[in-house]
């Protein structure tokens, strides 16, 4: 473990870790290029060797003339893969580049990373003085750059320093890849963005749940930590290294706020109690500042060097740990190295196309930008500030009050349930209307009521730019209408709020809106169930195009959730979180927008970047560092439209909108709203919402008898055991219930429906629900808001 010295400069650290990054690429290089092991079979892998029939990859049938059988293998361990076809296993090779993994290296490492890079550029070459008395003279740029010497020899570095630089950036400040010659750095927060402590928790979990013993379970889980860990590598005795497991595995407060100087690592191994407070989780508890006293004991720490290389070595192995399961469970599962791609979305989209999966992109300019213009997301929307649960057995109940239940219910998988629908697979085409706006809206409800909302069989859909809204006399009904773009201004917003978006323009915001929907582009599903079961009122129709659909997502996503099923019910939560990060990435991809993406170049010389900067596709260029001897600037080029514009089947993503819309509406109308006495909403986010229950009921029951006769399924079970609903359900409603469990439905949020006797505990929602800000506040006008009320 590299530290900075007293005195050093302050990229010495960095400077150690590139020499050390380039010293492993070496030894990666001679291992692929002499490493070359023959297959090792097990007796399992050579009868699934000798039982194949096609090709893995490809499809094609063996036929032992022009399609030969191969055994594709890791050369490096020699460990059986698959069958491949002849062409395919040619094309199987490893990668001449070595990945490096940086945790948010996109909007930290990488920074650090290119500002030592420039300073290494620029700390090689200084002017030759001329001797004293001399006269002046001026150089040209040719004669100057002859004129040079090398001041400062950085041994073993040299080819990095004649080396590319790419970087494929997501924005100004954020970068997704950079390359360094064969050094390849990826930020994993593009793949996982969960926390660190939080990841490394979940693998210890799933480890004691599924080993024989603790010791055991945690070193299969952590293999990589339990072999280099400097504590863990070397030790044999096996009570010694359960005592150091428990040891590491143990979250110890650190001093951060209170480091000054490197000096500060040969300190004791524990400081004074107030040094462990913190501004950010306040102030440190007695009995954590214990445990830390007696861990350093029982360690045998003797500085504060020892114990921050003790636990960052663990953030460091137990961080290797997480990520080769995600690698190795995407590889098990879609045969592809998640990390040789830039993000997750890219990953997952790639193993979609692997399956057979065809959709044809936009081939007419007007639809594209149709398209893009319909796109509408999630809807977040508090329609009411407050709601105070009052019922029987809490203990704020008022019997004077009306009786009153909270229920926060959460649609599973929403985006990849859309996806398993008839989705439009051609590039569409415009649909010849009539002249007249009544002949438009004739030839309108006749393709209307050949919609079926809940039907998700194969054929055309539409997208429809039409002009509807809803009669004054549903209005009082109609407590959750469907969003529209709307402009929030300060007109629109608070007496409490007005002062905090003073002068601020107006935001464009999705917002739920009963009055006229302008010129806008709906599916026509959607716009089915809005005119039948919503009764809104579509004045004209201005244009349509259609789609031929198709359910060609729908067995990847199934056999992909089926999988996330298997892995829960095996104990093991990490994988089934990095399946669930999978499926859902899909979308992503299918809405990317690359269309003002733009060719960044990083220049280490001024002239360079003077040169460069004048290039007539430049659309911006900025300069990151200029200090005596050290430059780096930046050009971004416009790429061309063939690279920017329909890269992505927008159309998909376009319907698994629309269609998520549609499933959520579907669930409150036609399934909360005709199951449950009176309901009111409170606030709904995407895929959720929290609803208001009023009247003496129990919504368990009424929800789970539910599932029996509407056209909506509840999975109110989740990981709740079924025996505990014997007693508040019936037996068919309970066998429904068994058979919803896990499915894209709506589910009551983790923790709320701990009694399915209808015993909500609702009252730690109460300030979640009245805290969330409208559309176009901020939080802090929201609480003042709330403070106010109260």
């Amino acid at each position: 473990m590299n530290h900075a010295r007293e005195g050093e400069p302050e990229d010495s650290v960095v400077v150690r870790f590139l020499k050390s990054a380039q010293e492993l690429e070496k030894h990666y290089s001679n291992w692929r290029e002499n490493e070359k092991k023959r297959v090792r079979w097990t007796p399992e892998q050579r009868a699934e060797h000798r039982q194949a029939q096609s090709c893995r990859e490809c499809g094609l049938q063996f036929d032992g003339v022009s399609v030969e059988k191969c055994a594709h293998h890791c050369h490096g361990r020699g460990t059986y893969l698959g069958a491949l076809c002849q062409d395919c296993n040619k094309r199987a090779r490893t990668p001449t580049d070595l990945t490096i993994c940086l945790r948010n290296g996109g909007k930290y490492d990488f920074h650090f990373v290119l500002r030592t890079y420039a300073k290494m550029k620029g700390s090689t070459v200084v002017p030759r003085r001329s001797p004293r008395g001399s006269a002046i003279r001026k150089f040209g740029v040719k004669e100057l750059a002859r004129r040079v010497r090398r001041v400062r020899d950085l041994e073993g570095i040299e080819p990095l320093l004649n080396s590319k630089v790419s970087i494929l950036q997501k924005s100004g400040e954020t970068n997704l890849t950079m390359r360094i010659g064969r050094l390849r750095f990826v930020d994993t927060l593009n793949f996982c963005n969960s926390g660190l402590g939080k990841l490394i928790e979940s693998q210890r979990k799933c480890a004691l749940k599924t080993a024989n013993g603790a010791l055991e379970g945690l070193e299969r889980a952590f293999p990589i930590t339990a072999s280099r860990h400097p504590y863990l590598g070397d030790l044999r005795d096996l009570s010694d290294r359960g005592e150091v497991w428990t040891a590491l595995l143990k979250k110890l407060p650190m001093p951060w706020e209170h480091f000054r100087t490197v000096a500060d690592f040969e300190r004791p191994p524990v400081w004074d109690f107030e040094c462990y407070h913190s501004k950010l989780s306040g102030p440190c508890a007695k009995e954590d500042y214990e445990e830390l006293v007696q861990t350093c004991r029982r360690m045998r720490f003797q500085s504060m060097k020892e114990v921050h290389d003790c636990y960052l070595g663990l953030d460091v192995t137990g961080y290797a740990d997480v990520m080769q399961a995600f690698r190795l469970n995407f590889m098990e599962r879609y045969h592809l190295d998640v990390f040789r791609y830039p993000s997750l979305p890219s990953a997952a989209w790639d193993a979609v196309l692997r399956t057979g999966c065809e959709f044809d992109l936009i081939a007419e300019r007007g639809l594209y930008q149709e398209i893009r213009k319909a796109m509408m997301g999630g809807v977040c929307a508090v329609f009411q500030p407050r709601s105070e649960a009052n019922f029987e057995g809490l203990e704020s109940f008022d019997p004077a009050l009306p009786t009153k239940r909270l229920m926060y219910l959460d649609i599973n998988s929403m985006y990849p349930d859309a996806m398993t629908k008839a989705l439009p697979v051609t590039s569409g085409w415009a649909e010849p209307l009539p002249d007249s706006d009544s002949d438009r809206l004739e030839w309108l409800h006749k393709v209307l009521s050949q919609e079926d909302p809940l039907n998700d069989s194969e054929g055309v859909c539409y997208l429809l730019f039409v002009d509807y809204d809803f009669p004054e006399e549903l209005h009082d009904k109609i407590d959750w209408p469907p969003p529209a773009r709307l402009a929030v201004t300060s007109a629109d917003v608070g007496p409490y709020t007005k002062e905090a978006v003073r002068n601020r323009p107006a935001s464009e915001k999705l917002i739920p809106f009963l009055g006229l929907h302008k010129a806008e582009g709906i599916h026509s599903k959607r716009l089915a169930f809005l005119r039948n079961n919503l009764g809104a009122r579509i004045w004209k129709l201005h244009r349509a195009w259609s789609f031929e659909t198709d359910n060609r997502l729908q067995s990847f996503m199934v056999n992909a959730y089926q999988r996330r099923r298997e892995l829960k019910e095996a104990g093991r939560d990490l994988e089934q979180g990095f399946e669930k990060l999978s499926i859902n990435s899909i979308y992503g991809k299918t809405v990317q927008n690359q269309e003002k993406y733009r060719n960044t170049t990083h220049y280490f010389d001024a002239m360079s970047f003077s040169r460069a900067r004048a290039d007539r596709r430049v659309a911006d260029f900025s300069v990151q560092i200029m200090e005596r001897g050290v430059f780096m600037g930046s050009v971004s080029r416009v790429r061309t439209s063939r690279k920017n514009f329909n890269r992505s089947p927008l159309q998909v993503g376009w319907a698994v909108l629309e269609l998520s819309k549609l499933k959520i509406g579907v669930q409150y109308w036609m399934g909360v709203k005709a199951a449950l006495p009176r309901v009111v909403p409170i606030l709904t986010d995407t895929d959720s919402m929290l609803l208001e229950i009023i009247g003496e009921c129990n919504p368990t029951q009424l929800l789970a008898e539910a599932n029996l006769t509407l056209p909506v399924e509840f999975d109110l079970l989740g990981d709740l055991d079924a025996k505990d609903f014997e007693d508040a359900v019936s037996p068919e409603a309970l066998e429904r219930l068994k058979s919803c469990r896990g499915c894209s439905k709506c589910h009551p949020a983790p923790g709320l429906l701990e009694d399915p006797r209808g015993e909500l505990h609702e009252a730690r929602l109460l300030h979640a629900a009245a805290l969330v800000p409208a559309p176009g506040l901020h939080r802090g006008a929201a609480e003042e808001d709330l403070l106010r009320h109260e």
